[in-house]
């Protein structure tokens, strides 16, 4: 088998790393806002649960509202630079084809 960095993605592959929408654990955990036991404690429970991530984080008090809050915001705007970039590639393509 080869080592991963041995291994060449396909484009496939690099298009559905590229657009995943970065999830809320993902942006508090790179925020410093988590710690990554912390986290791995909440996915646990919220899939226990299936209570929200940051309903389970308000609920501990690891966080302010606002902090969520400004997560959620910062979450939301980079899905939306994904879907404009996506619809700009998409829109190139077709005015080529024409």
């Amino acid at each position: 088998m080869d080592a991963p960095e041995d291994r060449h993605l396909s484009d496939e592959e690099k298009w559905d790393i590229l657009t995943r929408p970065e999830k809320l654990g993902e942006i508090l955990l790179k925020q410093g806002k988590l710690t990554l036991t912390q986290l791995e404690d909440i996915i646990n429970q919220q899939e226990h649960s299936g209570i929200p991530l940051g309903e389970l984080i308000l609920s501990k008090g690891i966080m302010s509202r606002t902090d969520l809050l400004t997560a959620l915001d910062w979450q939301h705007k980079t899905d939306q630079v994904i879907i404009d970039s996506l619809t700009e590639l998409i829109n190139k393509h077709k005015k080529q084809a024409e």
